[in-house]
């Protein structure tokens, strides 16, 4: 089949939805794509592959917080908005926010688990 070492789950743990929101009317409004959201939903992409993580990534239309996107939603978690920030801390500071959502739900699994 597939010669690789990591395969996607099959249902992730959750959803990690990115907006990638263009507006074509005007260039005077802010967008989440004109802040480099779809790049940024790439690189997420990549390294919740290369680091295993059992997520996946929607890319999604708009969630009405233009002014402070590109705009991250975790499925029933957190939402984060970067502000138009895409630097490489704060990629680490979202990859953290998503390592720890992975971390907590797997410890609640565990935890429902009979004896």
């Amino acid at each position: 089949m597939f010669e690789v070492d990591y395969v996607p789950a099959v249902v992730p743990l959750f959803y990690l939805r990115v907006c990638i929101n263009r507006r074509l009317n005007t260039d005077n409004l802010p967008n989440c794509a004109g802040r480099g959201s779809r790049e940024l939903a790439d690189r997420l992409e990549k390294q919740m592959i290369a680091e295993s993580l059992p997520t996946k990534v929607l890319r999604g239309p708009c969630m009405n917080n233009c002014q402070i996107g590109p705009n991250i939603k975790i499925q029933a978690g957190e939402m984060l908005n970067l502000n138009c920030d895409v630097s490489d801390a704060s990629f680490e500071a979202v990859m953290a926010s998503i390592r720890a959502e992975v971390q907590k739900r797997k410890d609640a699994a565990v935890a429902a688990e009979p004896l």
